[in-house]
């Protein structure tokens, strides 16, 4: 079989290896149901939310490097209005939790939409654009809560919802599946898909079928910043805290795994299900590197090699092709 051919097989496979190797290593520590499903698929949810945004704006041939300050100022924006005391420490009178939850999503739907006219109206790079409204949302949501978190986020069982289970799955894990499926059947089985995919493509090509190339690179830098803004919001609930830095490692770790699903299928096109494949990849390895005593600097160094190591196929087939 070619290298094509395997490639389908290699992540599914390096996922069971790793789980095998560490469970052989920790045993019951590591193939817990708390570890495994609350560690593991539960920190996985919040990053999975994003990366399947991140996978949108990737179809089209772009990147979102703003998702991490999106996500802080959304869910500060509505922990503020959940919360029972105010900044100060003064009790108060919080607001309706939907409609907080509700803005929330409109600050991403905003903020992507913001980040979209600069990318696909005014031609600025996506590389710097989403750079600098990075920059502009993550010291917003800072000044806007003086730097601090926003604590007691327990109004009307607020932080309960993401922290429950239905037969024993967590829910946050429940609602990053339910991003993922709608992400999937918009990408994969609907006529604005296959025009995302165009776009990403070919744009000329694309403009030529008749296809709004900036309409659908702005509709997809929307729909990111509405997945930032809900991993952001699903998080303070779980936390019960809006933390600013919380989101802080998204940005990252959603390109690598869109990246990671790239080199598994789809012959180097985003894909959501290699997305989410990558995700708890790089969430699997994380996990069991936090079992040895590798110091945890070089942990991260471990990540990106492994990173490197996971696309370097897919490179190494463009070369060739290239060539």
């Amino acid at each position: 079989m070619t290298l094509t051919r395997l490639r389908p097989f290699a992540g599914p496979l390096a996922l069971l290896a790793m789980v095998a190797i560490f469970g052989a290593l920790y045993g019951d520590r590591y193939l817990s149901k708390v570890n495994l499903v609350n560690n593991v698929l539960g920190a996985v949810a919040f990053v999975g939310i994003v990366a399947a945004g991140q996978t949108v704006v990737m179809v089209v041939g772009e990147f979102d490097l703003s998702v991490s300050g999106l996500a802080a100022l959304a869910s500060v924006s509505t922990g503020v209005l959940v919360s029972t005391t105010t900044l100060d420490g003064d009790p108060h009178d919080p607001s309706n939790v939907l409609l907080a939850i509700l803005l929330g999503l409109f600050i991403g739907l905003l903020g992507g939409v913001f980040n979209g006219l600069l990318v696909a109206r005014l031609g600025i790079l996506a590389f710097i654009a989403t750079l600098a409204t990075s920059l502009i949302f993550a010291n917003v949501a800072s000044f806007r809560v003086d730097g601090s978190p926003v604590y007691s986020l327990v109004q009307d069982n607020f932080a309960a919802v993401a922290r429950g289970q239905v037969l024993g799955i967590p829910n946050r894990v429940l609602f990053a599946l339910a991003v993922a499926a709608v992400i999937w059947f918009l990408l994969d089985q609907t006529p604005l898909g296959r025009k995302m995919y165009a776009v990403g493509g070919n744009p000329d090509a694309a403009r030529y079928a008749g296809i709004n190339v900036p309409r659908m690179r702005l509709l997809a830098f929307a729909i990111c910043g509405v997945t930032a803004a809900a991993a952001g919001i699903l998080q303070s609930a779980n936390n019960a805290t809006a933390n600013l830095t919380a989101p802080n490692p998204w940005m990252l770790t959603s390109i690598a795994a869109v990246f990671l699903g790239m080199a598994m299928f789809r012959n180097g096109l985003p894909n959501l299900p290699g997305t989410m494949l990558g995700v708890v990849l790089l969430r699997v390895l994380e996990n069991g590197l936090n079992y040895t005593s590798i110091n945890s600097y070089l942990q991260t160094v471990i990540l990106g090699f492994a990173i490197l190591l996971a696309v370097l196929p897919l490179a190494v087939s463009r070369l060739r092709t290239s060539r």
